[in-house]
């Protein structure tokens, strides 16, 4: 006996959904496959986090539970932050990220740049590694040096007509020396929690900062 038509597609309908659902399933597992690829991956291709002779025992002196990986997290990240404040033209995205001095130099640049309708771009913005380069407490204040390789086009643009001022589209690599200085003895976990849970993606960070902030930025000379 044939089943009623209202039957069969009610028959259909459940086989259609339960194909559906094994399909999602197979893509849930491509895309955690990926992911779990590129961890490994990225654990490989993962390089020293000091550069060869450099001692941090004097950070761990001050801060026994301090993470050379955890914190070229947070170098990585202050560096795409100031980065951002200044293409964006949005400083109070660094405030927290650089010390009073290095915040008041940026503010005055983003002045200018608003003044003068120009726009500082870095198209193809890359960092192909950040390295601890030197560490020591000074005054009681936690010092790290971090060697950054960058990969990118430097332009400065009329944010009026987009017409190119300086600079051009050539992709080129340099270093810069960042010094991150940190208080140990201030707490800064409300700060930290409130840029975590925050849905303002300029105010957002995906990792604790920890007070660290930027005090020097040096752009070295090729080597």
């Amino acid at each position: 006996m044939a089943n009623p038509p209202g039957e069969r597609g009610r028959a259909e309908e459940h086989l259609f959904h339960s194909r559906q659902i094994a399909a999602d399933d197979d893509a849930l597992f491509d895309v955690g496959q990926r992911e779990a690829d590129g961890i490994v991956a990225a654990l490989h291709d993962r390089t020293q986090a000091e550069l060869p002779g450099v001692d941090i025992s004097a950070i761990r002196q001050v801060e026994s539970e301090f993470d050379d990986e955890a914190f070229r997290a947070i170098a990585r990240e202050t560096f795409v932050k100031v980065r951002e404040a200044r293409r964006l033209q949005n400083p109070q995205q660094s405030a927290e990220l650089l010390s009073p001095q290095m915040q008041r130099d940026l503010e005055a640049a983003v002045s200018a740049d608003v003044a003068s309708h120009h726009q500082h771009l870095l198209p193809f913005l890359t960092i192909k590694d950040a390295v601890i380069a030197g560490a020591q407490v000074t005054a009681g204040h936690e010092e790290i040096d971090v060697v950054f390789s960058i990969s990118a086009a430097e332009e400065v643009v009329d944010d009026r007509t987009g017409e190119v001022l300086a600079g051009d589209g050539t992709e080129r690599s340099w270093t810069e020396r960042w010094r991150f200085t940190r208080d140990p003895a201030v707490d800064t976990s409300a700060s930290d929690l409130r840029h975590e849970i925050t849905l303002d993606p300029a105010e957002q960070w995906m990792v604790a900062h920890r007070g660290w902030t930027v005090s020097q930025i040096t752009r070295l000379p090729p080597s």
